[in-house]
């Protein structure tokens, strides 16, 4: 029997959740009540209180598909309800998608650093699994197409990305996944993007469409209400794809998992992606990240040569870089334990949680923090981690790095 391996992201925050006073980790935006959703069309229900609470529909509600479709589409695609399945998150998403994208014998190349579920799931379900690395540079977050050209072989299945990028806040640019296009479809090889923080673009980058409505039809988009809307409380997450064999595909897979998804969460989600709302809900997190991207460069430049980033194009988290006295990459692991355990604050080890295997020397000494906080918390955190970088804590999570490799690992 397989063993499956923990997901670190999750149980390093389960296991620190009860010390923890601010989690400045998260990377949903702006969550919402239903007061608070309910104000923002006052004359429409959030529910409708004389829903049925059956089952509903296996593929998911008609409306909240045909209304996702929409999102989806482009004068050159148009998509129907056919083209989408509402699933329980976007995790769910993923793991349908993902074990009817590949198996044994078939090559998968992913971008890599990702939400590790990307690159899990199809190596635990036999396929050979590469990487296209994200490199930092002058530029920002970047991975060569050469590069990626060089890894297809003949049994290349799929090339699976994450636009925008959790954790470092890359994107790729429309003129990149055109050309990315063009070259799976030279390839025929599956083009599959979770786009759980689309549309969450940040300052002058421009909002890039959906994949699947670029015109090629071995695409697949996954996506959610959780990260860019706020709402991670209604588990609701969506496959597209102009794909309908792969799609029926997943329904059967889906059969053996769940049967429908909440219809009051369906009910939720359809009046949250609305004309009306949407756009209110975008517009006010993406004033939220702007706020806190301003935050944490004003931390970046008091702390210089204590930590270095480069400022997230999009999604909801930044990735930044804490670097010990000797300019060195610290081992994040044992900083954020130590920091949590000494403060309170609590940052998710980037190059613990999403690296493959037991290091990752261009991941090290990096932090995820989110930037959907609320402002004044953010700034409290942060004032705190300053201290910290400057105090005695810092010393100590140096020392605790040195012994990781005989005792610390083994208990995170």
């Amino acid at each position: 029997m397989k063993d499956v391996i923990e997901f670190k992201i999750d149980k390093w925050i389960q296991r620190r959740t009860d010390i923890s006073k601010f989690h400045l980790y998260g990377s949903s935006v702006g969550t919402l009540t239903l007061t608070e959703l309910q104000s923002l069309a006052p004359n429409d229900e959030v529910i409708d209180k004389d829903l049925p609470l059956a089952y509903g529909n296996a593929q998911g509600s008609l409306k909240l598909r045909e209304r996702i479709a929409a999102l989806h589409s482009s004068p050159a695609v148009k998509l129907t309800a056919d083209n989408v399945v509402i699933t329980p998150g976007s995790i769910m998403a993923n793991y349908l998608s993902l074990v009817n994208l590949a198996g044994p014998g078939d090559h998968v190349i992913c971008q890599y650093p990702t939400f590790s579920q990307l690159w899990f799931v199809p190596r635990f379900q036999g396929a050979e699994v590469d990487f296209w690395r994200l490199k930092r540079g002058p530029g920002g977050w970047e991975a060569s197409l050469d590069e990626l050209k060089s890894m297809i072989k003949k049994n290349t299945k799929a090339i699976i990305i994450n636009n925008p990028n959790n954790p470092t806040g890359a994107i790729i640019p429309l003129p990149v996944l055109q050309s990315l296009i063009t070259l799976a479809a030279a390839y025929s090889v599956t083009l599959y993007s979770d786009e759980v923080f689309s549309p969450l673009f940040h300052g002058a980058t421009r909002p890039i469409p959906p994949l699947v409505s670029l015109g090629y039809p071995a695409t697949i988009s996954t996506g959610s209400v959780s990260k860019t809307i706020g709402l991670a409380g209604i588990r609701v997450g969506w496959i597209v794809s102009p794909d309908v064999a792969f799609l029926e595909r997943v329904m059967t897979a889906r059969d053996w998992t769940t049967i429908s998804v909440s219809q009051l969460d369906s009910g939720v989600a359809a009046f949250a992606l609305s004309d009306k709302v949407l756009p209110q809900i975008l517009a006010r997190n993406h004033a939220t990240c702007s706020r806190s991207i301003v935050v944490l460069a004003e931390f970046v430049a008091r702390n210089q040569g204590c930590v270095e980033w480069t400022p997230p194009a999009g999604a909801g988290t930044a990735f930044v870089r804490v670097l010990g006295p000797d300019g060195e990459p610290v081992d994040d692991a044992a900083f954020a334990d130590v920091l949590v355990k000494e403060t309170g604050v609590s940052v998710l080890p980037g190059g613990f949680c999403f690296r493959d295997g037991d290091e990752d020397i261009e991941l090290k000494g990096y932090i995820r923090i989110g930037l959907g906080l609320n402002e004044h918390i953010l700034r409290e955190g942060l004032k705190i981690l300053e201290r910290f970088l400057d105090g005695k804590g810092f010393s100590k999570s140096l020392v605790a790095s040195t012994i990781k490799a005989q005792v610390f690992v083994s208990k995170l």
